[in-house]
């Protein structure tokens, strides 16, 4: 049986898949509302353009067939993968793949995976630091801030003043 991704508790009935992240929930939390879901367009602190920014189960169709991200989310929700497991993957596809709009997905994973270890910090951090695309760079900023938010402000406010893309 599956696991609430909100709650951890293992769903006896029917498992419901919210239709904005994709993630599994009980009865009790299967409204986006009730998750915290960061897809629900509704909430006012939904900081991407759904124009910009496909919601992220639409977005992994634009990944390549040789990187799995979808895959990875699958393992982890499905508690087939640990969450150390998948950042290791993560870290790796952020480091070797060309693609901006596929490192995009990736790093919007750490999110959707609630990735919030001292290791997942880390990785989005360096790669923030290397990154040289504008725009990965403000997905990365987005998601270390709402990840890691007292963690991250110093991290954040030294790009914002060192990076000519945030002046």
């Amino acid at each position: 049986m599956p696991d609430c991704f909100y709650c951890n508790i293992d769903i006896e009935n029917l498992p419901y898949r919210c239709k904005f992240c994709g993630m599994i929930f009980c009865n009790e939390h299967r409204l986006p509302e009730n998750h915290d879901c960061p897809f629900d367009l509704r909430r006012k602190d939904y900081f991407f353009n759904t124009l910009e920014h496909p919601l992220y189960q639409d977005a992994l169709e634009y990944a390549s067939k040789d990187l799995t991200v979808a895959r990875i989310y699958d393992y982890v929700t499905t508690k087939q993968m640990t969450k150390s497991q998948a950042i290791e993957l993560l870290s790796y596809f952020l480091e070797n793949n060309e693609n901006y709009e596929i490192r995009k997905i990736c790093i919007f994973a750490f999110k959707v995976l609630k990735l919030k270890s001292d290791k997942a910090f880390n990785v989005l951090e360096n790669h923030l630091l290397s990154e040289e695309n504008p725009s990965v760079k403000k997905v990365l900023v987005d998601i270390i801030t709402y990840n890691f938010p007292k963690k991250s402000r110093e991290l954040v406010d030294w790009i914002k003043k060192h990076d000519k893309d945030f002046n």
